[in-house]
């Protein structure tokens, strides 16, 4: 796992944003494998509920999976459905915020779910996503 000393940080990004109708991660997201769920997440339809996430080219690709370990003894499942893009630290985490992962959200629904994380702009403050990020392992399936 890359380091940063930012790893309660979680940012969000509403999918809409992933515009590049020819990029694998743009007909990942439009695929019948994700739907937008009630809280906003997007999650797979393969009854294995990954939720999509932007995560560092470091770590893959569009539609790698991966099981994200906080320090609380929590774990969610993700997939990788954008990169995160300019402004990332050795193509791991964002320089600005230090966030490691990006859940992709639909802004509204994600607003009426999750109204502190909303509004602090951190999914730290969920229940999928809450504590510090000790590990990332990818899933080979």
């Amino acid at each position: 796992m890359c380091s940063s000393e930012h790893t309660w940080f979680k940012s969000f990004e509403p999918y809409q944003l992933v515009t590049d109708k020819s990029s694998p991660n743009y007909q990942l997201i439009h695929s019948d494998l994700i739907e937008v769920g009630s809280d906003g997440l997007l999650h797979t339809t393969d009854g294995k509920d990954y939720v999509g996430v932007a995560m560092g080219t470091v770590y893959g690709k569009a539609g790698d999976r991966f099981i994200i370990k906080f320090d609380n003894g929590n774990e969610t499942r993700v997939i990788m459905l954008d990169e995160k893009g300019k402004g990332t630290v050795n193509n791991c985490y964002h320089a600005s915020d230090g966030s490691m992962i990006e859940v992709l959200v639909d802004k509204d629904l994600f607003k009426e779910a999750y109204p502190i994380a909303y509004h602090k702009g951190d999914l730290n403050y969920s229940d999928k996503f809450n504590g510090r990020i000790v590990g990332i392992e990818k899933v080979i399936e």
